[in-house]
């Protein structure tokens, strides 16, 4: 549960083909893939991830679309906040 709200809460502040990602935007969904992935799948998260994965997709397809100066800036502010998250659920 803890793992599904916090890749709600990453995917709701990056409000934005990997292939067109510079190299901080590429760390950062890979991560946050990973987190999305770690997800159980059953069938109370189910909806809730389907939702996570279409939402990850629309992120990466904006910040895609991007300058790449404003991808760097988006996504070190998304690697930024991971650590944060990270950190906070260490102390637990």
């Amino acid at each position: 549960m803890t793992k599904l709200v916090l890749s709600i809460a990453l995917l709701g502040l990056s409000s934005f083909a990997m292939a067109d990602l510079s190299e901080s935007c590429s760390a950062y969904f890979d991560k946050v893939d990973s987190l999305v992935k770690a997800i159980p799948e059953d069938t109370a998260t189910k909806q809730q991830t389907n939702m996570i994965k279409q939402n990850l997709e629309n992120a990466k397809q904006q910040i895609s679309s991007m300058p790449e100066t404003k991808q760097e800036s988006a996504c070190q502010q998304g690697i930024n906040l991971l650590k944060q998250i990270e950190a906070t659920l260490l102390k637990k």
